[in-house]
C-alpha cells in the first residue's frame, strides 16, 4: 500500500518502536500538524494506541464515541510514547479520526505527561 499523505487527527497503522527496541505494528494517532508533513518530505509525529494499560498514569481510554468509526477492541493512548514516521512507513489507513475535541484532550494530556 502506498501512501502519499496522512492527516493531523488519523488513526494509522505504523510500524512502533517499542521501549524493548522490537518492533511492532500497531495503529498510532497522528498529532503532528498536516503541514510538518508537507514540509519535511512526509514526516509526521503519532503517538501509541495500545489494548494493553500498563501504565495506567500515562494512558487515556479510548471511547468508541470519540471516533467515526470504533476501533473493535478496548484500547488505549499511550501517552507518553510518542514517535516520528514518514508517510512511506505507514502500513494501514482505515479512515478512521478521532473527534476534534477529544483530540485537543488527548494533546493536553501528552504534553503535560512528557513536558509537565
Amino acid at each position: 500500500m502506498v501512501v502519499s499523505s496522512v492527516e493531523q487527527r488519523e488513526i494509522v497503522e505504523v510500524p512502533f518502536i517499542m521501549p524493548d527496541g522490537s518492533i511492532l505494528p500497531h495503529p498510532a494517532l497522528v498529532i503532528s500538524r498536516n503541514e510538518l508533513q508537507e514540509d519535511e518530505d512526509g514526516m509526521f509525529y503519532a503517538v501509541l494506541i495500545s489494548t494493553k494499560n500498563h501504565f495506567p498514569e500515562y494512558t487515556i481510554k479510548i471511547q468508541d464515541e470519540w471516533l467515526n468509526k470504533p476501533l473493535g477492541k478496548q484500547s488505549f493512548f499511550i501517552t507518553h510514547l510518542v514517535n516520528m514516521f514518514n508517510v512511506s512507513d505507514v502500513m494501514k489507513r482505515n479512515n478512521r479520526f478521532i473527534k476534534k475535541n477529544h483530540f485537543d484532550e488527548v494533546i493536553d494530556v501528552i504534553i503535560n505527561n512528557i513536558i509537565g
